[in-house]
């Protein structure tokens, strides 16, 4: 399972925030793909899965509006709830303080065995990305990787600003407008057709 890091709230002995990890992002398969899948590895019929779902969605709210949960093989369905204004006094309570606070899910044991068993068998893969927060915060590294893109082409493009400070082109074409503005401007930019090139002034 490829996964990244990111920095969360908690903040360790030494003042630096505590990494959390999660899959690697922009993952994802369609149905559509799913269920080809488990057509070719359990042979289940094309549009099967599809049909499942679509009952799914105009029945299961029904027994959920009821109160109940659905129970299957992957896990239990139920209907989350919440007030909508702070109560203290059970019997100052109405039928108008609740509403739906969405759909919760407790995956099975079997289900949660089985992902257990796929993820141990082919692993982890730690997916390294830059952390743009924290090198926009480094004033020095910035500098030292404008610096290179001038000695190699005499300006700086959003491209190339992102390939010397490991940024998102995102984050580099901010820091470098950045660089644009102010009493004391660092650079100026130009149009080429699509592209901005920024130069030293």
């Amino acid at each position: 399972m490829p996964f990244e890091a990111h920095p969360s709230p908690k903040v360790a002995e030494n003042g630096e925030k505590l990494l959390y990890v999660k899959p690697q992002s922009g993952l994802v398969r369609t149905l559509s793909e799913f269920e080809m899948w488990f057509h070719d590895k359990f042979s289940l019929r094309q549009g099967d899965m599809n049909r499942v779902f679509e009952a799914m969605l105009d029945g299961a709210p029904e027994w959920f509006a009821a109160g109940y949960r659905i129970e299957t093989p992957i896990g239990t369905f139920s209907p989350k709830l919440k007030l909508k204004r702070q109560v203290t006094d059970p019997d100052d309570i109405s039928h108008d303080d609740a509403e739906l606070d969405g759909i919760e899910f407790q995956p099975s044991k079997s289900f949660i065995k089985n992902m257990e068993y796929a993820v141990v068998r082919d692993g982890f893969r730690y997916v390294r990305k830059p952390q743009s927060n924290r090198l926009l915060n480094n004033q020095q590294h910035l500098e030292k990787a404008l610096q290179q893109c001038i000695k190699e082409h005499g300006y700086a493009t959003v491209a190339s600003f992102a390939a010397h400070s490991g940024l998102t082109n995102h984050s580099a074409r901010r820091q470098l407008d950045k660089w644009c503005f102010g009493d004391n401007p660092k650079l100026q930019f130009s149009r080429f057709g699509r592209i901005h090139i920024y130069t030293e002034i």
